[in-house]
């Protein structure tokens, strides 16, 4: 086992910290005005770091809100644990929306693609792991697969963004329930 330096150690700490001053600007910032007008000194100033900072983690604006949206996904998708209730694991995901509540509003209000593909990889993720999900869909929603399919993931990120506008009050638990009845959805394991 690798010891870790304390240099090492508060290093990383810094940079973690750094990252989430940013993140939190960004949130803020983008239930403000639009990405496009948001500049790297707003996004400095608001973090309270420097410039300098900025560049050591980023190359740009853009780079920087790539990768915390993939950091998000990935955090996310990284919650469906294969073999796992499907009730855990879309309460594990929306626990950590709720976790991550500002940053993942602001991105519902930015009016960003990226959303909607967040919401999109979970659910698709969860269909993955249940028997027989194509079934189910045609079955309850009668219509070809394709739009039953997108009836289905739409409908699940409507009761997410209707969650998140309201201030994400209800218990990630409620919400699971919830978005589980959507077709009987927890019955299909």
């Amino acid at each position: 086992m690798k010891l870790i330096h304390r240099k090492e150690f508060m290093a990383r700490q810094r940079q973690t910290t750094t990252k989430l001053d940013l993140r939190n600007a960004l949130s803020k910032l983008l239930l403000e005005q639009p990405f496009d007008t948001i500049t790297i000194r707003q996004l400095t100033e608001t973090a309270g770091i420097n410039r300098g900072t900025f560049y050591l983690h980023y190359v740009d604006k853009n780079d920087m809100f790539d990768q915390m949206k993939l950091e998000m996904m990935q955090e996310l998708d990284s919650l469906f644990i294969e073999g796992s209730p499907v009730k855990v694991n879309f309460l594990n995901v929306l626990a950590a929306i709720k976790e991550n509540y500002d940053f993942i509003y602001a991105l519902s209000q930015s009016s960003c693609p990226d959303f909607r593909k967040l919401v999109r990889s979970f659910t698709l993720h969860a269909l993955e792991d249940t028997p027989h999900a194509k079934e189910h869909i045609i079955a309850d929603f009668q219509v070809p697969y394709k739009y039953g399919l997108e009836i289905f993931i739409a409908t699940i990120e409507s009761v997410i963004v209707t969650w998140l506008e309201s201030g994400a009050k209800e218990d990630p638990i409620e919400i699971a329930t919830i978005i589980l009845s959507i077709s009987d959805f927890a019955s299909w394991n």
